[in-house]
């Protein structure tokens, strides 16, 4: 059985090592992509089960790739999990209006990770790793 792909879309490289680190050590397939359009040219090929896209990316913002996602065939109901410091109840709202699953706000933790990502993709109840040794995440 393969291991479930999960895309994660952010511009912050420091970041997006620690969550492949966490989303793998779950083992889970992180596929890591620091730019919209790099993104959406392997959505076909990746077919991930869950994306972590960022609302704020340069070039595209991440509002406007997950309307994006959602007008492509076959993508429609794949969950996006928006994740941004960005945390104003007009802004979780613009997430949700273009088509968000849930919302994960930065700063979080491994737990809160596991937490967000369970009901969408096979994870261990407990990991190899210790939540709160891992470094918070954050813009």
């Amino acid at each position: 059985m393969s291991r479930s792909a999960v895309l994660v879309v952010d511009d912050e490289v420091p970041y997006t090592g620690v969550l492949q680190e966490i989303l793998n050590s779950y083992g889970l397939n992180a596929v890591i992509s620091h730019r919209a359009e790099h993104a959406l040219a392997i959505l076909e090929s990746l077919q991930p089960r869950l994306i972590l896209l960022d609302m704020m990316l340069p070039e595209m913002d991440g509002l406007t790739m997950l309307r994006n996602i959602r007008g492509r065939e076959g993508f429609r109901n794949t969950p996006v999990i928006m994740v941004s410091a960005k945390v104003l109840p007009d802004e979780k709202r613009s997430a949700f209006t273009a088509g968000a699953t849930a919302f994960l706000a930065k700063p979080f933790n491994a737990r809160e990770l596991r937490a967000a990502i369970r009901p969408y993709v096979p994870v261990p109840a407990t990991g190899t790793l210790n939540p709160d040794a891992v470094p918070r995440a954050s813009r």
